[in-house]
């Protein structure tokens, strides 16, 4: 398959994005008609990515869908699109053949130096106003640390505005909670 180049200087509709991507080798984030390519990942950031699959499965219900690296996630309508590192989903419609997900329950980022300041902040911005979003969770690859940002309900709030609450795992014995999916994981499963 032919490695396909995006002109950085060109605007893209949605759909030119989606044919081109279709046949591209790499993957490329899309914001209001900016392309953007992905780096490739390292052996560690595989491997985490693997072991959040593999105990993610070990307690999903039915009805919920787990998603890696490869699959888009529409952030705004034909118009903004990234490619998490795993996405959890509970309302998505898993049985159709569709190219993205459009409501993750939990969304999974492997950071490093290099994207640190991308998944910590311009990610988290726009991830935040995904109503469906509970969590989100920020996994170092060269240390064991593990930041999560859950949503907490106010019902004194205004509907579009919400609070997260930080948390950080720095200790191999520590467990996240995920309440809300009754299930827990152990930070040593993930590294």
């Amino acid at each position: 398959m032919e490695n396909l180049i995006f002109d950085q200087d060109k605007k893209y509709t949605f759909a030119d994005y989606m044919a081109m991507e279709e046949h591209s080798e790499e993957r490329h984030d899309f914001y209001f008609g900016e392309v953007f390519g992905m780096s490739g990942s390292t052996k560690n950031h595989n491997n985490i990515i693997v072991n959040l699959a593999v105990a993610l499965k070990a307690n999903k219900k039915s009805g919920e869908g787990i998603f890696i690296k490869g699959m888009k996630l529409e952030i705004v309508k034909d118009q903004f699109y990234v490619y998490p590192d795993l996405i959890y989903t509970c309302d998505d419609d898993l049985r159709s053949d569709g190219l993205y997900v459009k409501s993750p329950f939990i969304i999974f980022e492997i950071f490093s130096e290099a994207n640190s300041l991308y998944v910590r902040q311009e990610k988290l911005k726009y991830y935040r106003g995904i109503p469906s979003l509970q969590y989100y969770v920020l996994v170092a690859q060269k240390e064991i640390r593990v930041e999560v940002y859950s949503r907490i309900d106010d019902d004194t709030r205004a509907e579009d505005t919400h609070i997260w609450k930080y948390q950080a795992f720095e200790n191999i014995n520590k467990i996240i909670e995920f309440d809300r999916l009754g299930f827990s994981l152990p930070v040593a499963t993930i590294y």
